[in-house]
């Protein structure tokens, strides 16, 4: 048990260093330090660096080190165009069986973006980056599919890395949020044509917005 708890340890205290930007993309690294970053063994470590890799946060290179993903266009485009594919099938789903929900979500986005067209701290933009996360769950989650939620997770994990190497900008923020509740609108009407066509036109402006802000 004690194992598997230096494991999960290991695996998250990456994770976070990654997504906090104390790892930079393109760092290279040894086994041993990164066991020492975390304060776990080597076993512990390596087995963490094993499942970061499967995630596409870290490479092993051979005779070289550890490497943390370099965010590159072509990694950001990847990682857009998977979300793109995944979510536009998924928002039929949503506006059919999510009615509730999606009146619900666009209530609360309507008030964080107000909010934050007057205050830009750091508090409030956090917040509307929880409630742009929220929303990108919720139709994954519409699809009652195991195997399209876990490609999303995985495929979440890399553009949490990309969003950790983008200043977090309100103009930014705002823009998205603002694309969130005419999508939302058009789900709460019943209208699964338009609230694709604008969530494909947000995936093509935040995609845009990911390769200019690195």
């Amino acid at each position: 048990m004690r194992a598997l708890v230096s494991r999960i340890s290991a695996y998250e205290s990456f994770r976070e260093r990654l997504f906090s930007g104390e790892l930079k993309p393109g760092q290279f690294l040894t086994q041993r330090e990164l066991a020492e970053l975390a304060g776990v063994s080597l076993g512990s470590a390596r087995e963490a660096i094993q499942k970061l890799e499967h995630d596409s946060l870290l490479k092993v290179h051979p005779q070289r080190g550890i490497q943390v993903t370099d965010v590159t266009n072509k990694f950001i485009r990847e990682s857009f165009q998977l979300r793109s594919i995944l979510e536009l099938a998924a928002i039929p789903f949503y506006c059919e069986t999510g009615q509730e929900q999606s009146r619900e979500t666009l209530k609360t986005t309507k008030a964080i973006l107000e909010r934050a067209k007057t205050d830009s701290s750091s508090e409030v933009l956090n917040a509307a980056v929880d409630v742009d996360w929220q929303f990108h769950d919720e139709l994954i989650k519409a699809t009652h599919n195991d195997l399209v939620e876990e490609t999303y997770q995985i495929n979440t994990l890399r553009l949490r890395l990309i969003r950790a190497n983008i200043r977090l900008d309100a103009k930014r923020v705002l823009g998205a949020l603002a694309e969130h509740v005419e999508i939302l609108e058009a789900c709460v009407s019943g209208d699964p044509v338009t609230a694709q066509e604008k969530l494909r036109n947000h995936m093509m402006v935040a995609m845009r917005r990911a390769m200019e802000g690195m």
